[in-house]
């Protein structure tokens, strides 16, 4: 198939047949307020405040449990149920939390729902809603960052497409995917990065990896590094 990847690189598209497309694309026009290299300090304090409120409460409990469960259990069996309901309470916590603020909180989500060798169960169940799509971005905004990236500021979607369908084939936390077919014929997947979405990352990801720093004790393995890597 063909790539083809214009102006800031919000926009791709991959052809269904071998032969290449060619499209003339004019720079990116940056017109939505969204597209912006970085958050506001007021922005990522926002964020970074919604985020440790919600999730430092789910660590203190944890804590709490371990220093008053093993005087307070009669048996081990009885702990391990009071952490099964813990389990719950801070995975549907934890969700709720990511599932608001979006972001690169999402694609930390679906990393941690792979991971049953370190999350309990009712974690990895919970987080898996992140791994079945997310709510799309309009088909207005859609069209108009396509149109901006690939036909220029008084360009038109005709030029290029003869079909571009409104109902996107795939929702993700970066990008979503639309089916189209160009002007000779061709049927290819659009795939559109969400506007704001690189402020969003850039700035969640600092915020996670100051606060896997600053709560290193508490945190069962060093998150820094893997946060990094990702």
């Amino acid at each position: 198939g063909s790539l083809f990847e214009t102006g800031r690189g919000s926009v791709m598209m991959k052809s269904a047949v071998i032969e290449s497309a060619e499209v003339n694309a004019e720079d990116a026009l940056p017109l939505f307020e969204e597209e912006r290299e970085a958050l506001s300090i007021g922005e990522r304090l926002s964020r970074s405040l919604t985020f440790y409120s919600r999730v430092i409460p789910i660590l203190a409990r944890y804590k709490l449990a371990e220093l008053d469960l093993e005087r307070k259990c009669a048996s081990e069996e009885e702990c391990v149920g009071e952490y099964e309901t813990l389990d719950e309470w801070g995975s549907e916590r934890l969700r709720d939390t990511i599932l608001e603020l979006q972001g690169f909180y999402v694609k930390s989500g679906q990393v941690m729902s792979t991971r049953v060798d370190l999350f309990a169960k009712p974690y990895t169940e919970k987080l898996q809603v992140l791994q079945e799509g997310l709510k799309p971005i309009s088909t207005e905004v859609v069209k108009e960052v396509v149109r901006q990236e690939l036909c220029g500021p008084t360009g038109s979607l005709d030029e290029l497409f003869s079909d571009f369908e409104d109902e996107p084939l795939g929702c993700a936390s970066i990008a979503q995917v639309h089916g189209a077919t160009l002007l000779d014929g061709r049927r290819v997947a659009v795939k559109v990065q969400r506007p704001g979405a690189r402020a969003l990352l850039l700035a969640d990801l600092a915020n996670l990896k100051r606060f896997s720093k600053l709560l290193a004790d508490a945190l069962p393995v060093d998150y820094f590094v893997v946060f990094t890597e990702l």
